[in-house]
């Protein structure tokens, strides 16, 4: 396995650039947040997870894998969260109108499969919609790569967490333990668990995290360990490579 890692179009000149074949690289945008993550969490939680299964993702892929990594966008859409101090949320015009100009930008060069490997829920439903706009605008190809997709969540769960019956998701056992494995000193004092009352509605609810309480905890921290956190971390740069692979090889 080549020790060399994939392409980052910020370390390139402009005439390394003109060098590639366009149609035959991959645009990766990596798209986090910058969010309350709890008490114990940095507000950069998403993006600093997402950027250490990119660079471990760059590693592993290797320089013959045809990806183009673009520079990892640190803010995202988290209205959901800005009751607490220190959130940044993009509105949806905003993050829509970046990811619009990013591909417009190099779609004029003649690059045509993008890939928004998104690291944050609130990102979702925006990215994954927009990409039939841009197919029809630019004629281009877009993917919505979902680091913690639901099903890969809970094969997570399966395999790290099997007896953990409580559920998981913002800020709790699973962003916790890799924060630990990636950033210990960033990770202050664990609280016990808090699970909100009727997270899940029987019909889509636009809700706000201090609708559920006050810390803004969704599962266990207190459950987190660094060993879970590797193992958390290695399955989600495995899972980010096959898939990654997979849809180069759609082409």
């Amino acid at each position: 396995m080549s020790r060399t890692k994939a392409l980052s179009l910020q370390d390139l000149s402009t005439a390394q650039v003109a060098q590639l074949d366009p149609t035959e690289w991959l645009v990766i945008w990596p798209i986090g947040s910058l969010e309350q993550h709890g008490p114990h969490l940095p507000l950069g939680t998403d993006t600093f997870v997402l950027d250490g299964i990119v660079q471990q993702a760059r590693l592993e892929l290797g320089r013959e894998f045809r990806g183009l990594f673009i520079p990892t966008m640190t803010i995202g859409k988290s209205p959901e969260h800005l009751d607490f101090v220190g959130t940044l949320s993009f509105k949806q015009e905003t993050l829509l109108g970046m990811a619009t100009d990013i591909v417009h930008s190099l779609a004029q060069h003649k690059f045509s499969r993008f890939v928004f490997l998104n690291g944050h829920g609130g990102n979702t439903y925006l990215l994954q919609d927009l990409a039939y706009e841009l197919r029809q605008r630019y004629r281009v190809g877009v993917y919505t790569l979902e680091i913690w997709s639901p099903d890969f969540f809970n094969r997570i769960f399966a395999k790290v967490f099997p007896t953990l019956e409580e559920k998981d998701g913002h800020a709790g056992v699973v962003e916790t333990s890799v924060m630990l494995y990636l950033y210990p000193e960033l990770v202050g004092q664990l609280p016990k668990g808090y699970y909100p009352p009727e997270f899940d509605k029987p019909v889509p609810y636009g809700w706000l995290s201090s609708d559920y309480n006050t810390k803004g905890v969704f599962g266990d921290p207190s459950r987190a360990d660094r060993e879970a956190g590797k193992t958390i971390f290695d399955l989600a740069v495995a899972e980010t490579c096959k898939l990654l692979r997979e849809i180069y090889d759609s082409h």
